[in-house]
């Protein structure tokens, strides 16, 4: 279960955008950056890959976003939540 969210304002906005990425967006994190686990990539929050999370989740939302270039480039504020030390549940994932 994801326990995260991210608050993105960018220069032109008055309020920010709350995004919450999903599992999809994680693996997508992973094989943008060529990272091997997108689960360490959170521990380690590197700014970078939460603004991008940021913009990738906008984009999964139906959001009109630009490129990550200028979407990066124009970020005003960010702000990267979780309600607990680790944002990935540790437990074992609910069975179907």
């Amino acid at each position: 279960m994801l326990d995260i969210s991210i608050s993105v304002r960018l220069e032109n906005e008055t309020e920010p955008v709350v995004s919450t990425p999903n599992m999809g967006t994680l693996l997508r994190l992973e094989r943008f950056f060529g990272l091997p686990s997108a689960i360490e990539a959170l521990q380690q929050t590197k700014l970078e890959h939460v603004a991008w999370l940021a913009w990738e989740s906008r984009r999964h939302a139906g959001l009109t976003v630009p490129t990550w270039e200028k979407f990066r480039d124009s970020v005003a504020d960010i702000d990267f939540d979780s309600e607990n030390e680790t944002p990935l549940a540790e437990g074992a994932p609910p069975t179907v």
